[in-house]
C-alpha cells in the first residue's frame, strides 16, 4: 500500500491518517454518535395521545414536568391511538410578564420576547397540541383560537371562563392531585379549536382527557 508516494503497512497507513485527519475524525465520530442517539430515541419514543402546552410567567423544573406527565396519564389520559399506552407530553413556555401602567395587571411585551410568543402563536394557529393551560392574560387574548367548552363536552360546565375555559382552582382534580398544584390557581385550562389538521381520534382523546381532569367529581362519586 502505498501513502503520498510511500510504502506503507496497513498500520502504518491508519497511523498516518490519525496523525494527520484525528481532528475531523474525532468531530464526525462524536456527530455520528449524537445522530445515532437522537434516531434511536426518535424510533423508541412512544407517540404521545395527549399533549398539553403550558404558557405564562411561571416555569416547571425538568422533573416536575416528569412527575406532571406521569401523574397525567396514570390518572387521567385515554389511549386515543390504540397502542395499549395513554402517553402525556408537555411544552412550555416562559414569559417574563410585567405590572401595567396601573399596577393592577401583568402584561407582556412580545416584541421583547418574539422567538417565545412566535413559536406560541404557531403553535396555537397549526401545531398538535390540543390542551392548554394558559396565563389568564394569554386566555383572554387568543379567545378565537379555542374551543367552546359547550360544543366538545355537550354542555356548558358552570364555572366556565367565556365559555372556553376553567380556572384550575375551580377543578377538583387540582386539589386532589399533585402535579397539577404546579401551576398557579388562576391558570386557565381550555382546548385550541377543533380543526382539520387534527386527526378526529387524537382530537377526541385530548377532549376526553381535559373532560376526565375537570369531571374529576363527578367520576369520582
Amino acid at each position: 500500500m502505498k501513502f503520498r508516494g510511500e510504502e506503507v503497512t496497513f498500520l502504518g497507513w491508519l497511523d498516518n491518517v490519525w496523525y494527520h485527519f484525528k481532528a475531523g475524525i474525532i468531530i464526525g465520530a462524536f456527530a455520528l454518535v449524537i445522530l445515532v442517539v437522537g434516531l434511536t430515541q426518535l424510533v423508541t419514543r412512544d407517540e404521545h395521545d395527549v399533549f398539553v402546552y403550558c404558557v405564562g410567567d411561571h416555569g416547571l423544573s425538568a422533573q416536575a414536568i416528569d412527575e406532571f406527565t406521569q401523574e397525567m396519564q396514570n390518572c387521567f389520559a385515554v389511549d386515543a391511538n390504540g397502542d395499549g399506552k395513554s402517553v402525556v407530553d408537555l411544552k412550555f413556555d416562559k414569559f417574563v410578564m410585567t405590572e401595567d401602567a396601573n399596577g393592577k395587571r401583568k402584561v407582556y411585551n412580545p416584541s421583547e420576547q418574539f422567538s417565545i410568543t412566535e413559536r406560541f402563536n404557531l403553535e396555537l394557529a397549526s401545531g398538535e397540541c390540543v390542551v392548554y393551560i394558559m396565563e389568564p392574560a394569554f386566555f383572554a387574548g387568543n379567545l378565537d383560537y379555542l374551543a367552546s367548552l359547550e360544543e366538545e363536552l355537550g354542555y356548558l360546565p358552570e364555572k366556565a371562563v367565556d365559555g372556553k375555559g376553567i380556572r384550575l382552582s375551580d377543578i377538583d382534580s387540582y386539589k386532589a392531585t399533585t402535579t397539577l398544584g404546579y401551576f398557579p390557581e388562576d391558570y386557565i385550562i381550555c382546548l385550541a379549536d377543533r380543526e382539520d389538521r387534527f386527526d378526529d381520534a387524537y382530537y377526541d382523546g385530548n377532549v376526553a382527557f381535559f373532560k376526565n381532569l375537570i369531571e374529576y367529581n363527578l367520576v369520582k362519586n
